[in-house]
C-alpha cells in the first residue's frame, strides 16, 4: 500500500512547518505550498494528493479561489480539499463549504488538532465539518506551544558545528519532550 499524500498551503511558514511534522509523524508524504497560485502549479503538473489542505486568506490565490479551480478541473474535481484559517465568522465556513470545500478548521485549535481532523477525514474516521467549537485558549496554546518546543528541537538538532555532547542532549530531550506529551491526558473539546 502507497503512502498517502497531502499537499500543505500557508502563507505562514511557522504553521506550515508544524502541520509538516504532523503528517509526516502520521507517515504522510507532504507537499508544501506558500500560496494558491504555487499550490496549483504543483496540483497540475504532479499527480493529485489525498488531501489539499489550505489556509483561507493568502496572496495571489486564496484558500477559496484554490476551490473553485479544484471544482473546476476534471483531474482535481474530486481531490479533498480542506480550508483551515483564524476567522469564525460563519459566512466564511459557509462560502468555502457551498464552494466544495470539505471541510472548515479553526487554525486557532492548533496544528496538531488541525492535522489529527484531516487525517480522520482521510482514513473515514471522522466527520468533514469542524463545528467550530474550539479547546480552551489555553488549551490551545499548551498544543502550540509543544508542537513549537519538539520543532524547535528537532531543527536544533540538525544544525551544523553542533558539538555531539549538545546533539545528544538535544535528542534526549525531544524524546523526553514526546514522552511527556504523550503521557499528558487529552483535553476535553
Amino acid at each position: 500500500m502507497s503512502r498517502r499524500r497531502v499537499l500543505i498551503v500557508d502563507d505562514d511558514a511557522p504553521f506550515l512547518e508544524l502541520l509538516q511534522l504532523c503528517f509526516a509523524k502520521a507517515n504522510f508524504d507532504v507537499i508544501l505550498a506558500s500560496n494558491g497560485a504555487e499550490a496549483l502549479k504543483i496540483l497540475f503538473e504532479s499527480e493529485s494528493p489525498d488531501l489539499v489542505l489550505a489556509d483561507f486568506m493568502m496572496p495571489e490565490v486564496n484558500g477559496i479561489e484554490l476551490v473553485r479551480h479544484l471544482k473546476a478541473s476534471a483531474k482535481l474535481f474530486d481531490t479533498l480539499i480542506v480550508l483551515m484559517s483564524s476567522n469564525v465568522d460563519t459566512e466564511f465556513r459557509k462560502r468555502a463549504l457551498d464552494l466544495g470545500a470539505s471541510a472548515y478548521l479553526l487554525k486557532t485549535d492548533g496544528a496538531h488538532a488541525i492535522a489529527e481532523k484531516a487525517i480522520r477525514m482521510i482514513t473515514g474516521g471522522a466527520p468533514g465539518v469542524s463545528n467550530c467549537q474550539t479547546p480552551s485558549a489555553a488549551t490551545a496554546q499548551v498544543d502550540a506551544m509543544q508542537q513549537s518546543l519538539l520543532a524547535l528541537i528537532r531543527i536544533t538538532t540538525q544544525m551544523d558545528g553542533l558539538p555531539a555532547q549538545a546533539r545528544s542532549a538535544l535528542i534526549t530531550a525531544e524524546k523526553l519532550a514526546e514522552s511527556l506529551f504523550a503521557a499528558v491526558p487529552e483535553s476535553e473539546t
